[in-house]
């Protein structure tokens, strides 16, 4: 069932998608000033440093002493650092050797105050990776031998039989669904893997940047523009029924229409996979904030129960996404009976 093809759409989805991103990477920098840069300016280095710095970090270990919207705002826009979990904090710093250090271990994708190598920041490394694990999931874990797969294999199956059988088959119908199975398959696992490994602690999770979900919703506009029938486009040009003298106002309705799909469907996963982790940061935050372990008793607790929540979310909006891109493809596709 799984064919190679879908390997090398997932390939043209990457290296697509760096492209955008490889774009937006310098832009990041100077003309999106209102999002991650200014952010990181404005607490760290400009006029003001001292101040915000004094109120975010502690000057003898480095640690935040408090958490505002700034500070969660430039750890979810930042594209420049990986920060991963030190084991070291676990360990009482008076048994440390000397220089050993307790603070989260930093990989940086580019200097400080520079700019993306040809574009590749943080985001575009963390599709790579998603890219590979995806590769390997079903080149290993699906047994092309087998006619009844087991274990991990399995699942695979179940996913691919739902999506073709509930999404594609139900919306486009079998010969037209047989012609856009794979990209909608490579949507739906593409998004997946993406969401999945944005909850693991350190990584990123691309479909939170805004980037990326328009890139995907790029790709379903170009689809269903490109394979439009007449009936679709006689729609918008020439809707049955409408009197001649209203197509004025409806032709531009009608275009704007074919922009405002890809916009929903790129707002709306945006949107979906940045509100968790929000959350998550705030009511980890209350801990810090506070200045008490016995927060913690009740933040960390509501910040798992969100991120669990978070696992079931990952999978609906691949399902969303992937569903509704299937319907606004079959909307141009679809044949229209003559009256």
């Amino acid at each position: 069932m799984i064919k190679n093809h879908y390997l090398y759409i997932v390939v043209i989805f990457i290296t697509f998608l760096a492209i955008v991103l490889g774009g937006d990477g310098h832009s990041s920098n100077d003309e999106n000033e209102t999002h991650s840069t200014i952010i990181s300016h404005e607490i760290l280095n400009e006029t003001h440093h001292e101040t915000t710095h004094d109120t975010h970090k502690d000057d003898t270990h480095g640690h935040y002493s408090s958490v505002d919207g700034k500070l969660i705002m430039q750890h979810m826009t930042d594209d420049r650092i990986f920060e991963i979990f030190n084991p070291l904090i676990l360990i009482p710093t008076s048994i440390l050797p000397k220089g050993w250090s307790t603070h989260p271990i930093e990989i940086s994708i580019y200097p400080e105050n520079g700019k993306p190598y040809f574009g590749i920041n943080k985001i575009v490394v963390m599709m790579w990776i998603n890219v590979i694990a995806l590769i390997l999931f079903f080149t290993i874990g699906f047994n092309k031998k087998k006619k009844v797969q087991s274990g991990f294999g399995n699942l695979l199956e179940l996913l691919i039989v739902f999506i073709r059988d509930e999404v594609v088959y139900e919306n486009l119908g079998v010969k037209q669904g047989k012609k856009f199975l794979p990209l909608i398959l490579t949507f739906f696992f593409f998004i997946l893997v993406m969401n999945l490994f944005g909850l693991i602690p350190g990584l990123a999770t691309p479909t939170a940047n805004i980037n990326v979900t328009a890139a995907l919703a790029i790709i379903t506009m170009i689809t269903y523009i490109l394979h439009g029938n007449k009936d679709f486009w006689k729609h918008i040009f020439a809707t049955p029924g409408v009197p001649l003298w209203l197509l004025p106002i409806m032709i531009p309705v009608e275009l704007l229409g074919l922009f405002t799909k890809p916009f929903a469907l790129a707002v709306r996963l945006f949107a979906n996979m940045n509100a968790g982790h929000i959350v998550i940061f705030a009511f980890l935050g209350i801990i810090i904030n506070m200045k008490s372990y016995w927060v913690a008793i009740g933040s960390v607790p509501m910040a798992i129960a969100i991120n669990m929540l978070e696992i079931f979310v990952s999978f609906l909006q691949a399902y969303v996404f992937s569903l509704l891109s299937t319907i606004f493809i079959s909307i141009a596709v679809e044949e229209h009976e003559a009256h």
